[in-house]
């Protein structure tokens, strides 16, 4: 049978570098590459996620494989549940770095195999609210020290310039001009409803203006 290999790719801040990643490409395999998309939203519902899915239900993978079985999430019950769909479709989950295929050649999934993901699994959704704790912490203890810390200050307004210069703010109105929608972009890009109509308002003003 003609190996159809797809390879996943994903960071979870859309400013993060994906090289390492990329690194890992062999010719011949179908790219699937989710940019600025968190672990925690469910595999079926990012976009690159959800178009590997398709295909893998219309038989045009064979294959997958991911630089880390946490690329594919840090949920642990949307990990399992994601994982358990490609072995329901009898298609191996390769991680290059954990050294892991989750079916056999006879396409079954090996006892060891099935608790090496779900321990995994566990270890990715650990590490992800440790590594949220310790952010939150250390903001706690910025604010402590007022000369240091450059949180926004109440009340402030910030030019409209500098604020249209900002790398999310671009990214949201590029996501606006490409048609996704509100509700899509905060999932993609895990920001407010309220920074997204912004954006939206400010961008229609500015051509507004030029117009």
């Amino acid at each position: 049978m003609e190996q159809k290999t797809a390879y996943y790719l994903r960071t979870s801040h859309y400013l993060q570098s994906i090289g390492t990643q990329e690194d890992k490409i062999e010719p011949g395999w179908k790219i699937y590459k989710d940019e600025g998309v968190s672990g925690r939203l469910d595999f079926k519902l990012r976009p690159a996620g959800a178009r590997l899915l398709e295909d893998c239900r219309k038989g045009l993978i064979n294959r997958i494989v991911v630089m880390r079985i946490d690329r594919c999430g840090r949920s642990a019950k949307d990990l399992i549940e994601t994982v358990s769909t490609f072995c329901e479709l009898k298609i191996p989950l390769t991680s290059i770095n954990e050294g892991i295929t989750t079916l056999d050649d006879n396409g079954n999934q090996t006892p060891t195999t099935g608790l090496l993901i779900n321990l995994l699994s566990s270890l990715s959704e650990f590490f992800y609210h440790q590594n949220r704790e310790k952010t939150m912490a250390g903001i706690e203890r910025a604010k402590l020290n007022p000369d240091k810390y450059r949180g926004r200050v109440p009340g402030s307004k910030e030019k409209t310039s500098a604020f249209l210069e900002k790398r999310k703010s671009k990214k949201i109105i590029e996501m606006l001009k490409n048609g996704n929608g509100v509700r899509s972009i905060c999932r993609i890009l895990q920001c407010s409803p309220n920074l997204v109509y912004k954006c939206k308002q400010v961008s229609e003003e500015l051509h507004a203006v030029k117009g």
